[in-house]
């Protein structure tokens, strides 16, 4: 993370004193708090407008002494497959406020989703082409023509061209961006029955990954508790 500003510093320290009860309050507050000026570069700030939340909080995380345990307590909350982090959307939009909470939601539909679409699309296609006795090899570009009528390939090239960066950079920051961008072209180009089919897809797909998330964490802890009282 870029070195603090003093705002930065005094808000984690004004809500630096975490425990297993507060830390959800705090740090949703001190990003609700947490100042981001327009046109700065943030990696937490997708497209300049969508915010990845999780992002920041674990640079904020990073500037806070905890204790281990309750540390690892917190990246599991941060881990949870819910759009609302396992509150409800009334206190979650609460303790993150309207302006990032509505950027949250940019960030939500415009990567979550988007990728969410593409692996719904990529994965019948594989289905179709495997029933069909062809090739898997080129199934992502014809995944990508389904939904932006484009290649991958061309996509990524003018994305690059117009952010001004090398294509052979690659960070998870980048993909965001990527994603992103193409969640707005598609806004852009599709016509509203595909847009909304398209978005109906990566949502199922979105939520059968979650279900199938809280599934292997729901075993997870269950298999921890049986090793704890085994002994």
């Amino acid at each position: 993370m870029n070195s603090l500003t003093d705002y930065e510093t005094d808000l984690i320290n004004k809500f630096s004193d975490i425990n297993e009860k507060n830390y959800q309050t705090n740090i949703l507050s001190m990003i609700r708090l947490w100042k981001i000026k327009k046109n700065s570069y943030y990696d937490y700030l997708v497209g300049n407008e969508a915010l990845n939340w999780k992002r920041l909080a674990v640079q904020i995380l990073n500037n806070i002494n905890i204790k281990e345990k309750l540390l690892i307590e917190i990246y599991q909350w941060l881990s949870i497959p819910e759009i609302y982090s396992g509150m409800s959307e009334l206190k979650f939009r609460h303790l993150l406020g309207f302006e990032k909470y509505t950027s949250y939601l940019s960030y939500f539909y415009g990567v979550l989703i988007e990728r969410s679409i593409l692996c719904y699309v990529e994965r019948e296609n594989y289905k179709k082409r495997i029933s069909n006795g062809k090739s898997t090899v080129n199934v992502l570009n014809v995944s990508y023509e389904h939904i932006y009528g484009f290649s991958f390939l061309y996509l990524y090239e003018k994305y690059c061209k117009k952010s001004s960066i090398s294509n052979k950079k690659h960070y998870e920051y980048e993909d965001e961006n990527f994603t992103y961008y193409c969640f707005k072209k598609r806004i852009e180009d599709s016509e509203p029955a595909k847009l909304a089919s398209d978005t109906k897809k990566g949502t199922i797909f979105l939520q059968e990954l979650m279900k199938s998330e809280e599934k292997r964490l729901a075993l997870n802890n269950n298999n921890k508790v049986k090793y704890s009282n085994i002994y």
